[in-house]
């Protein structure tokens, strides 16, 4: 289940720097606990695991607005603008759109915004070779050790083969954890254009994740599962969203 959200700054214009993730991550957990309280402390508290991984099952995209100016440091919005969240676990999207729905205004960091509507995106049909675009950065890692034997994270670009691995074997987690039982078969990523690197902060953290275009072919609920929770890792924080196209 998926959910569109139209916003209007109360101001007449927004800025909002790039780090601006963490705002909208802090935003999504506001209107969780506002919206349903005993749903936001499930998600918060014991989620849903599978292979001693756990997932919130809950991604959201980047802001989408109508005209803006990139600076350097941030982005300067005029005008409205829509954000997209999205969940397999339609109880989560209920409780995401009350507690949108609660007053007449949201606060994005001290930004106050006012609401203008939510409304349910149509599900798209699934079929077993879909084409994605990104909505928010996809970003996968991979454990290693470096030269003095320190085990760290690298995160891993679309380009090398250990990516798509990686993508699989957390799609078909998440589908264990939603499900309880595994889904057979793999799904293939072909790159449609040339896959363009974002940092984003994290709770202070630099996190690279790529915006790209590409093909995924496999079975359809391992893409259902993309499309709904999120492709790749860190989704719950702004990451793996993508829309039909």
């Amino acid at each position: 289940m998926r959910i569109k959200v139209d916003l209007i700054p109360v101001d007449k214009e927004l800025f909002l720097p790039w780090s601006y993730a963490d705002w909208l991550r802090g935003l999504l957990y506001h209107a969780l606990r506002l919206g349903i309280p005993q749903v936001a402390q499930f998600v918060h508290d014991v989620g849903f695991s599978a292979e001693n991984k756990k997932y919130k099952l809950i991604t959201f995209s980047l802001l989408q607005p109508t005209v803006y100016e990139p600076s350097r440091d941030g982005l300067r919005i005029k005008g409205a603008l829509s954000w997209s969240v999205s969940s397999p676990v339609s109880k989560l999207i209920e409780a995401v759109a009350l507690g949108l729905l609660v007053g007449p205004e949201v606060r994005l960091g001290q930004n106050p915004l006012r609401v203008e509507n939510v409304c349910v995106v149509p599900e798209p049909a699934f079929g077993e070779r879909m084409i994605f675009t990104t909505l928010s950065p996809i970003c996968a890692s991979t454990g290693e050790r470096d030269e003095a034997g320190r085990f760290g994270k690298r995160f891993l670009s679309p380009e090398e083969p250990d990516f798509g691995r990686v993508l699989n074997e957390n799609l078909r987690r998440k589908f264990a954890s939603l499900h309880g039982t595994s889904s057979a078969g793999e799904v293939k990523f072909s790159l449609l254009d040339e896959p363009r690197s974002k940092l984003l902060s994290v709770n202070g953290t630099q996190v690279r994740g790529w915006l790209m275009r590409f093909i995924a072919e496999g079975p359809q609920d391992l893409l259902r599962i993309g499309y709904e929770a999120g492709f790749g890792e860190r989704n719950a924080q702004g990451f793996g969203m993508v829309r039909v196209c």
